[in-house]
């Protein structure tokens, strides 16, 4: 009578085992098929961020292109506005020259 008991008792606990064994196994499947949806999604992610810095150094060097562009035109307006300002200032130099002439009368008159 032990002896069944007995037997009984490891066909039971084996039973529940293998429920235990199969819960355990669904359970993995499970967290695998999540990880296998994570690593898929982490690799869109990952694409479309490459895409993004792609786009983003595109940019940057589109407008470092444009920075040098504006600093060599900035440069030739520096140079042209510092040629006016000394065509301007002969200019001034001789104006007042004629308006003082002007003003001293030396057309044929005697300091009137």
């Amino acid at each position: 009578m032990d002896i069944e008991r007995t037997m009984q008792f490891i066909l039971e606990s084996q039973a529940r085992a293998e429920v235990r064994m199969e819960k355990a196994e669904a359970r993995m499947e499970k967290a695998e098929a999540r990880m296998e949806r994570a690593d898929i999604r982490a690799e869109k992610t990952e694409k479309r961020l490459d895409r993004r810095m792609k786009s983003i150094s595109k940019l940057l060097q589109q407008g470092m292109r444009m920075l040098t562009k504006t600093d060599a035109k900035l440069a030739d307006l520096a140079v042209a506005h510092a040629d006016l300002a000394t065509a301007h200032k002969a200019t001034e130099r001789s104006l007042k020259l004629l308006v003082d002439s002007l003003r001293h009368g030396r057309n044929g008159r005697n300091g009137r």
